[in-house]
């Protein structure tokens, strides 16, 4: 998504942002730089990081410049998008392209852009339907930070710090995933182990380090390390599902994007990309209509540019945690043996997140193209029907 004033809009709208996460703020920068007038309803006091870290893959570097506040300052500099925190958004009203929020206010737009993620409350409105059977991998994971000083005190541990690379760990029916963050000042550990039926299913708590400890004795020197030094307190765990694919993302002028309609495992770091790539996309479509009325088709153009795509991310992710937690044994043994061959570049890797063909389909997809593709398309279709 790029991040430059582009384009100007041909109907400049008034677009409601529901959800201040990357997804929201990417959607925002994405109308706001084309002319849009932009409202972010936020639940929070203030814009937060949820988690440490995130893995940029070039699909999502294609769509985006710069990430973390950066991406919030760029957004909130154009003085046609506004973020108002402490605004919880608990009904919508379709055929006004209203939002209520908690405290009674209610906000009217042209379009209403749902990024209010995973525990979505416009998600059950629009699909009037307030269950989600999710599927349980079976996995939980745990994330922890060390700070550069506690890195560079550890023999073990203080050249992985100023490494410009993520450094994985596989094991049977567990993988670790670390990576240096903030210009090498932090670093981010993610360890996916099995789930002992502690954690909620949308809720982030609390990990126990003796689990963690436990999960992972007899590995690497360094994961052991890297654990024996985490605080007590400093644990975070969360339950990893997947979730089904939804019959639409789409009603009236109302949308849904990011999390709220595509949750991805972290099995091939997708998530905030194909967020991103939802923001482009409601961007490069709804600044080439030529009338408020075409919104709801608009966003039916954008459902279709997307949603079979993210659809296929989500899944990607569930075979690549197959093929990462073989237990011990031939399978195994024949996996390694793959991951050997296509270091050399003689076979695929069992691993997507390094394979040179899936990351072809992730990483060269450009979601603003596709979706302008698809709007014209659209277009066309409703010229032959007029002519006939």
């Amino acid at each position: 998504m790029n991040t430059q004033q582009g384009p100007q809009a041909r109907v400049p709208l008034n677009a409601i942002v529901v959800g201040g996460g990357i997804g929201g703020i990417a959607t925002a920068l994405s109308l706001g730089r084309r002319g849009h007038h932009v409202t972010i309803l936020e639940s929070a006091p203030k814009l937060m990081e949820v988690g440490a870290g995130i893995q940029v893959s070039p699909n999502m570097g294609r769509l985006l410049d710069h990430l973390h506040n950066a991406l919030i300052d760029k957004a909130l500099s154009l003085p046609n998008v506004k973020l108002l925190v402490n605004s919880h958004v608990v009904d919508v009203n379709f055929d006004r392209t209203e939002v209520v929020l908690a405290d009674g206010r209610i906000l009217r737009g042209d379009v209403v852009l749902a990024a209010d993620g995973i525990k979505s409350n416009i998600r059950p409105k629009l699909l009037e339907d307030n269950t989600i059977k999710v599927e349980a991998t079976g996995d939980a994971a745990y994330r922890i930070i060390l700070s550069r000083e506690e890195m560079l005190s550890h023999p073990l541990l203080k050249e992985m710090i100023d490494q410009s690379r993520a450094t994985r760990w596989i094991g049977p029916g567990r993988h670790i995933v670390a990576y240096p963050l903030r210009n090498h000042e932090l670093f981010n550990v993610v360890l996916l182990h099995p789930d002992r039926g502690t954690v909620d299913d949308m809720w982030t708590i609390k990990g126990s380090k003796k689990d963690m400890i436990d999960d992972y004795a007899g590995w690497d020197s360094r994961v052991t390390e890297i654990i024996a030094n985490v605080h007590d307190d400093a644990v975070m765990e969360w339950k990893l599902n997947l979730y089904p694919p939804l019959r639409t993302w789409v009603k009236e002028s109302v949308a849904l994007l990011g999390d709220a309609c595509h949750p991805m495992l972290p099995y091939v770091a997708q998530g905030a990309a194909q967020a991103v790539e939802d923001a482009g996309a409601l961007g490069a479509i709804l600044s080439t209509i030529s009338s408020k009325q075409e919104i709801p088709v608009a966003l039916e153009a954008y459902q279709r540019s997307r949603k079979a795509r993210a659809e296929q991310v989500q899944q990607s992710g569930k075979l690549n945690r197959v093929a990462l937690h073989l237990p011990d044994g031939p399978e195994q043994q024949q996996r390694d043996e793959m991951f050997r061959l296509a270091m050399k570049g003689s076979s695929e890797s069992p691993d997507r997140w390094v394979d040179e063909k899936t990351r072809k389909i992730l990483w060269e997809h450009d979601a603003e193209e596709a979706a302008l593709r698809t709007w014209q398309d659209y277009q066309n279709k409703q010229s032959r029907i007029a002519n006939l």
